[in-house]
Formats: C-alpha cells, structure tokens, sequence
C-alpha cells in the first residue's frame, strides 16, 4: 500500500507526535492562522523540513486569499526558525504611533514597514547578534511586558502564559485563555477531518 504523507508528515509523526504538518502548525501557529494574533513564532527540528521553503511556499499559496503569510527567519544546522504572521493585523501594529516610537529606540526609522522589520530580524538573528527582543512587537506582546522582561530577566512577572506579563495581566490572561481556545478548536477540527485552511476559516 503506497503512503500519500509527506516527507515533513511522517518526520512530524516520528519526532513529535502529531499526524502531520498541518497539525504542527496548528498547535504552534493556531492564534496567528485563525486571525486573533498578529503572529507566532516557533522552531522546528531541521530534519522535519530539510525543504522548509517549499514547504512554507505551499501553505502560503493556501493562505494566500486572507493574508496569512509563512516566513523562514532563520536556518541552522539543527532547527529552523518559523514566523506565521497574519499581514492585515501587523500592519496595522505598524501604524501605531506606540509601536513607531518603541522602535525608534532600537535603531528602526519610524516609518519602516513590517516587510523591511522582518528582513532585519531575520539578519541579526542570522548574524548571531543577541536574540532581537523587540521582535515581541510583531508577536502581539505590549511593549511594557517585552521592557519588563529585558529589566528583569524574566523574573518578577505577574503571570506567565504565551508570554511574561509585567504590565496589564488581567487583560493578559483573557488573551491567553483565546488563544489556547483556538488552539483546542483548530487540533479537534483537523481530527475531524478538515484540512488547516478550512478549519482556520472557521474559528
């Protein structure tokens, strides 16, 4: 009997536990694929996408009519570096003059676009340069909680889910609570049957 799954679905049953990419995806990306994050940001063994590229290519054409978008922001030898983001709800982060202005104390121009951010991130990261903390701007994280944890490390937070909160926690944890809802949807709508696309669509 010849086996229809991918290379990337039988790695993503041997080495992680799901049936196939579009759960990996889902489990890691769920909040961005379905429209209530900006984005997510998560790695992924090398071995499972050794044609990561091509791969992304594909879910991107899939996505392609809600602006769904799949980047590869770094590559080593053994993981890979993936940010799914959805492109109307970063832009609209770029026009925030909150935004404009925490950048701005990085480096970046106040009129930079999300394109040109990410190809920056992507080149201090490949660069080795200490890990970009202000990528948690596109991630959807307030500016306060991404300052909180550079001042304490990571300590001293008010509560810890998707990210470490020092600023508005109850706000936080609401957040926190639909995101994970939205990951318990997306994983039981693909058992059912559905692929990523259509079960993302209906969240």
């Amino acid at each position: 009997m010849v086996s229809n799954l991918s290379f990337g679905d039988i790695m993503a049953q041997s080495i992680l536990g799901f049936n196939n990419l579009d759960e990996f995806f889902a489990f890691h990306a769920a909040p961005a694929l379905a429209g209530i994050k900006p984005a997510n940001l998560f790695s992924c063994p090398a071995v499972l996408m050794p044609q990561a590229e091509q791969v992304l290519s594909d879910y991107e054409k899939q996505f392609e009519d809600n602006g769904t978008h799949f980047k590869l922001l770094c590559r080593c030898r053994e993981h890979i570096l993936i940010l799914v983001y959805n492109r109307r709800m970063v832009e609209t982060l770029f026009e925030q003059q909150i935004i404009k202005n925490y950048l701005s104390r990085y480096g970046y121009t106040k009129n930079i676009c999300a394109s040109k951010f990410l190809d920056k991130l992507a080149a201090k990261i490949a660069a080795g340069e200490s890990f970009p903390h202000e990528i948690g701007v596109i991630l959807g994280y307030p500016p306060e909680d991404i300052e909180g944890f550079k001042r304490y490390k990571g300590r001293n937070f008010k509560c810890c889910g998707y990210w470490k909160v020092y600023g508005n926690a109850e706000r936080a944890r609401k957040l926190f609570e639909a995101y994970t809802l939205c990951r318990e949807k997306l994983m039981q709508a693909l058992q059912n049957g559905a692929t990523l696309k259509v079960a993302a669509a209906a969240i």
